[in-house]
C-alpha cells in the first residue's frame, strides 16, 4: 500500500455533517445510473445440484387451507384456464408477456422429486393465492403481470410430496420502482406476517447472469394435521431485472430444512426469460436433474463459497475499553459492493460471480463494513476490460457525485498485495462521505477503501469501511504523524489480504 504520510496534506477535519442517503435512496441511485439493457449476458450461471442435508417427512394430504388472514385477493375467474387481467396488466406501457414466464425446461426439480410440468398459465396473478406470505404484485405498483403454475410430474415416485411451484413476472415503470418492490416483497417472504407462527429457515442470494438483485428467503409453519410432524415450507425468490420482476413461489410439506439451491437455480434461468433471452445451456434444468450426455458434458461451476473471504479472517476494530468489535455475516445488501459502483455489476458480464457482505456494530450503531464480490471471465480480455471499467469507476466515482455529499481523500493508486499467488495488478481508492445521524446535522464520516484485484480471468472487488469524525479512524486526532495511520492502513490491509487469498486459492 501507499504511504500513509500522504494524507496528512489531504485531510480534511470539515468533514460535511448531513446524514448520509438511505438504503432506499442508495437503490434510486443505482437505479438512476443503470443502462437499461435486454440483452443476453455472455455466459450464464451453472446449475447448482441440491444436497439433501437430512430427512424429509412429507404431508401426504396435500395442501389444505390454513386458517390465516391474508391479504384480499380477487375472485376467482369462472374459467379456470383464463382468469381476466387486472387493470393495470393492460397498461400500454408495458410489454410483458406470457413469453416471459419461465417454461418447464427452466426450472430445476430436486432430487429425488419428478421433473415440473405446467399445470396453468393466467393472464394477470391469477386468484392472487401464488404465495400466502406476499401482497399482490399490483399493490406493489406492477403495470403489467402473468402467472404461471407448475406441479411434480404426476404418476412418478415422489409426485404427491414435490408441492408446488408458482411464478408470477410483472413489469414496473422503472427500475427504481421494480428494485422498491422487490425488497419490499423479500421483506414480506422473509418475514411472512399473513401467516400464524412462521420461523425463518434460511435464505440464500439470486446472483449471476442478467440478474440485478434478489434473494430467496424460506419459512415454516406448523401444519393443522395433529397426526403428522411435518409442516409447511414456503420457499419464495424475489428477483428483479431492470423494471421487472420474477417471482417463484415453492411450497411443500417438509420436516427438515434443506437449502434451496434448484430453485436458485430457476430463478436465474427465469431471470433469462423475463427479458426475452434463453439460459444459457449450463444452467438449463435438465443438467441438473438428469445424467444425460448433455449433463455430463456442461461445464462445472468454477466459483462457490470457498472463494469469499469469512468473518473470522476480518480485523478487529479496536474499542475503547474493549478488545474489539466483531464483524457479523449480514443477508445480501440492495447497495453496490463498492461505493464509487458506476454500474450494477451485471454490467461487467462476467460468467460467474459470488458475493458476500459483513456489519460490525457498537452499541446498536454501524462502525464498520465490509463487501466483497469474486469475478470470473470466460476470458482474460473481458477481464481485463473489466478492470479497467472498474478503475474508472473509483476513479471518477460517478454512482455518488451526483446527489451525495462526498470527497475523495486522493486518486485511485496501484498498489502491492501481499498475498499468494501474487496478483496481476490492483488498485485501490479513499472515499469519504457523510455518515446518517438521523436525520441531524453531525460530523460522523465513512472512510471507504475500495479495492479492485485482477489475476487471470478473475477478479476481486472488496470494500473496507470505518466510521469515523471529526477525524478518520486514525490512532491520533487529529493524525499529527504517519504512525498514527498504522493500525488503520494495517486493517485494510488484511481485509484485502484476506479476501484475494481466498479468492484466488485455486489458481497458479
Amino acid at each position: 500500500m501507499s504511504d500513509p504520510i500522504s494524507r496528512l496534506d489531504q485531510f480534511r477535519a470539515n468533514t460535511p455533517g448531513a446524514p448520509m442517503k438511505s438504503a432506499a435512496e442508495v437503490r434510486r441511485r443505482g437505479d438512476q445510473i443503470r443502462r437499461r439493457q435486454r440483452t443476453l449476458v455472455a455466459a450464464g450461471a451453472v446449475a447448482l445440484a441440491a444436497v439433501v442435508a437430512g430427512p424429509i417427512i412429507f404431508l401426504s394430504a396435500g395442501f389444505g387451507d390454513k386458517a390465516i388472514e391474508p391479504q384480499p385477493a380477487p375472485a376467482p375467474s369462472q374459467t379456470p384456464s383464463t382468469v381476466a387481467p387486472s387493470p393495470s396488466a393492460s397498461a400500454p406501457a408495458s410489454d410483458l408477456t406470457r413469453a416471459n414466464l419461465p417454461s418447464e425446461d427452466d426450472l430445476v426439480a430436486e432430487d429425488p422429486y419428478p421433473q415440473w410440468v405446467l399445470e396453468q398459465t393466467y393472464d394477470g396473478e391469477g386468484r392472487g393465492d401464488h404465495n400466502e406470505c406476499l401482497p399482490t404484485l399490483a399493490d406493489s405498483g406492477a403495470l403489467a403481470s402473468f402467472r404461471r403454475d407448475f406441479i411434480a410430474e404426476a404418476g412418478q415416485e415422489y409426485a404427491d410430496s414435490a408441492g408446488t411451484l408458482k411464478a408470477v413476472v410483472a413489469e414496473f415503470g422503472s427500475a427504481d420502482e421494480a428494485e422498491k418492490a422487490r425488497a419490499e416483497l423479500s421483506d414480506a417472504a422473509s418475514s411472512c406476517t399473513a401467516v400464524d407462527g412462521t420461523e425463518v429457515a434460511g435464505s440464500l442470494p439470486v446472483e449471476g447472469g442478467v440478474v440485478t438483485g434478489g434473494d430467496i428467503n424460506v419459512v415454516t409453519y406448523p401444519s393443522e394435521d395433529p397426526n403428522t410432524n411435518a409442516g409447511w415450507e414456503v420457499a419464495t425468490a424475489v428477483v428483479a431485472v431492470e423494471d421487472r420482476l420474477v417471482v417463484l413461489t415453492r411450497r411443500r410439506g417438509a420436516q427438515d430444512y434443506v437449502s434451496p439451491t434448484t430453485l436458485q437455480t430457476s430463478a436465474v434461468n427465469a431471470a433469462y426469460r423475463l427479458v426475452g433471452s434463453s439460459p444459457p445451456p449450463a444452467t438449463a434444468s435438465s443438467s441438473a436433474s438428469s445424467s444425460s450426455s448433455s449433463s455430463a458434458s456442461a461445464p462445472a461451476a468454477i466459483l462457490n463459497d470457498a472463494h469469499l473471504v469469512v468473518a473470522g479472517s476480518l480485523p478487529g476494530l479496536p474499542m475503547e475499553g474493549e478488545s474489539s468489535a466483531i464483524w457479523q455475516q449480514v443477508a445480501p445488501q440492495p447497495t453496490p459492493t463498492l461505493y464509487c459502483q458506476g454500474a450494477w455489476l451485471s454490467s461487467l458480464k462476467a460468467a460467474e460471480s459470488v458475493s458476500r457482505e459483513f456489519r460490525l456494530e457498537n452499541g446498536g450503531s454501524q462502525i464498520g463494513k465490509v463487501n466483497v464480490t469474486v469475478l470470473e471471465f470466460a476470458e482474460k480480455e473481458n477481464a481485463d476490460a473489466a478492470f479497467d471499467t472498474v478503475h474508472g469507476w473509483l476513479d471518477a466515482c460517478p454512482a455518488s457525485l451526483d446527489d451525495a455529499k462526498l470527497f475523495t481523500a486522493r486518486p485511485v493508486e496501484s498498489i502491492q498485495i501481499g498475498a499468494t499467488p501474487e496478483v496481476d495488478r490492483a488498485a485501490q481508492a479513499l472515499a469519504e462521505y457523510a455518515a446518517d445521524c438521523g436525520g441531524e446535522g453531525c460530523d460522523a464520516t465513512w472512510y471507504d477503501h475500495q479495492t479492485v484485484a485482477q489475476l487471470g480471468t478473475r477478479l476481486v472487488l472488496a470494500t473496507h469501511a470505518e466510521a469515523g469524525g471529526p477525524c478518520p479512524p486514525t490512532r491520533a486526532c487529529p493524525p499529527e504523524e504517519a504512525s498514527d495511520y498504522t493500525e488503520w492502513d494495517n486493517r485494510v490491509a488484511q481485509t484485502v489480504e484476506a479476501t484475494v487469498d481466498r479468492a484466488f486459492q485455486d489458481l497458479p
